[in-house]
């Protein structure tokens, strides 16, 4: 039994609202949008309401922030219904602590080569981890890290691969046996540029990863 064919799948920097209902076609179980202003991919200061609707409900909005002020993300959770929070910055475990009691799921971005303890303690108070590659302390690379590092870890929670994922890596991504490994996040790797994504790359990697 392949125990890797049910990886859910993360589509991230979405912001152009064609482009976006033609990845939802793919039924991605997460979409994400950058909430971060030195993203090529944030969202904006003012994004349209309407945006946040066109997932629907089958599909999880997650909000991506870098050390954002706790109050504010909260005012953009409500503003925008979002589902999940993706906290790619230095926040603190209480700070996921703080938000863990409402009504979002809190993935936590961590850089794989830091000692585990570092990581350690976001595991209680977040729902999912997300490995990136270094330098994700600030919004991710875009470059692949060595998966060889996750399979000495024993984690409790489950973890998103991120960190350069491109279209021929689902054959590879399938074949890991990583304790966690619940599914993958993609980004720049399947765009025509910064916030456009390519339906066709993404179509094959849907099907391949899902086999």
């Amino acid at each position: 039994m392949d125990r890797q064919k049910d990886l859910q799948i993360k589509v991230c920097g979405m912001r152009d609202p064609l482009n976006l209902e033609q990845v939802c076609v793919l039924l991605p179980e997460f979409v994400g949008f950058i909430f971060y202003p030195r993203s090529k991919r944030f969202v904006g200061t003012h994004p349209d309401p309407m945006l946040f609707e066109i997932p629907g409900p089958a599909i999880k909005k997650v909000g991506v922030f870098v050390d954002e002020e706790l109050s504010q993300l909260r005012k953009t959770i409500e503003i925008y219904g979002l589902d999940a929070v993706q906290l790619h910055g230095g926040e603190s475990a209480e700070y996921c602590r703080q938000l863990s009691g409402e009504a979002v799921q809190v993935i936590k971005a961590l850089d794989p080569q830091v000692p585990f303890m570092e990581f350690e303690i976001y595991m209680e108070v977040v729902d999912l981890l997300l490995f990136d590659s270094g330098g994700a302390g600030k919004g991710g690379t875009g470059q692949k890290f060595d998966w060889e590092l996750l399979e000495s870890l024993s984690l409790p929670t489950p973890f998103l691969l991120s960190g350069g994922i491109g279209p021929g890596d689902a054959g590879l991504i399938r074949a890991l046996d990583l304790q966690g490994l619940t599914g993958v996040d993609v980004n720049s790797r399947f765009e025509l540029s910064p916030g456009l994504k390519d339906i066709e790359k993404l179509k094959g990697f849907f099907i391949e990863i899902r086999k």
